[in-house]
């Protein structure tokens, strides 16, 4: 973990997951304020062949460029106002081009950037109005929630999912895009299991010292669950976190005990682990397929239900 030498400033955690395995790099704690692109992820040694699939937090034009120079790919949702063209060079507006029926998907080869041109395919996805109107909703309350103002260009193309990506339709088709999107979701979603039961953001006190060092003990306590999780359950694709994580704090008092010597860590280990084993999958959907159905049939149907 790395965090900076006083407590002084709001603490954001960042870290780096890895689904097929559930391995975590970091975390690591950054200025509350400090914006997704100065995350010290974005420092890593880029992997030729690999695929990099990120949210708009971290769109960034010259990373993308370095990324492709590298033989890596990227996968990402466009920012608005970014420019576009043709491969002839020619100015390319989004809102001229998006496909007009619900359901519809439509791919263009461009070249993203003013200054970079990068050659990546634009990938457009119209949803439906419900959808299209929870993404406006959202938009407008995290406007307001950090004071600043939405363009009317952002709430018009909430109509549409858009991505871009270098990598060839040939290794990543636009099905495979969307769904891989989706599972990018699976880290906010494994933050939001921390934050709401493990409620890694909140305490009881005003020194700042004695909440750097609960944020600490809490870390310390996720980890741990999301080690026993990764060590019992992982390999299941149906397993729900939100349930090991209620088998872990139901049995926490047995690897406390365990910890305090008074009984045996491989019998509270094994205790656990018959726990986790049994009735901690997640409930299978036919009309909204969870990310693991999704990965498993390479579905596509639900694409007109799906909201980021």
């Amino acid at each position: 973990m790395a965090c900076s030498s006083t407590p002084r400033q709001p603490s954001n955690c960042m870290y780096g997951f890895e689904l097929k395995r559930g391995r975590l790099w970091g975390p690591k704690l950054t200025e509350g304020r400090s914006s997704d692109r100065n995350s010290p992820f974005n420092e890593q040694e880029v992997l030729p062949g690999s695929l990099s699939v990120e949210d708009l937090g971290y769109f960034d034009q010259s990373r993308l460029a370095q990324r492709h120079q590298a033989g890596a790919y990227s996968l990402t949702r466009l920012q608005t106002g970014t420019a576009l063209y043709t491969p002839q060079g020619k100015r390319l507006y989004v809102r001229e081009v998006v496909p007009p029926r619900v359901g519809q998907m439509k791919e263009l080869h461009v070249l993203v950037g003013a200054r970079e041109r990068l050659p990546m395919r634009l990938l457009m996805l119209r949803v439906p109005k419900e959808v299209a109107d929870k993404r406006r909703e959202d938009l407008l309350r995290d406007a307001q929630r950090r004071q600043q103002t939405i363009s009317e260009e952002t709430l018009q193309l909430a109509d549409w999912t858009i991505l871009v990506t270098d990598a060839p339709a040939k290794r990543l088709r636009f099905e495979e895009a969307l769904v891989l999107l989706r599972e990018r979701w699976q880290m906010e979603l494994l933050y939001k299991l921390w934050k709401q039961h493990g409620q890694i953001d909140e305490w009881h006190t005003a020194d700042a010292w004695r909440v750097l060092c609960e944020l600490y003990a809490k870390l310390i306590a996720v980890l741990l669950q999301h080690w026993l999780i990764v060590l019992f359950a992982w390999h299941d694709p149906q397993r729900s976190l939100v349930k090991l994580a209620k088998v872990v704090r139901d049995t926490g008092w047995t690897l406390m005990e365990a910890l305090a010597g008074s009984r045996s860590l491989r019998c509270a280990l094994r205790s656990s682990g018959r726990r986790m084993r049994s009735g901690c999958q997640m409930n299978t959907r036919q009309q909204h397929p969870n990310s693991a159905q999704l990965l498993e049939q390479e579905a596509v149907e639900w694409a007109l239900s799906w909201c980021e």
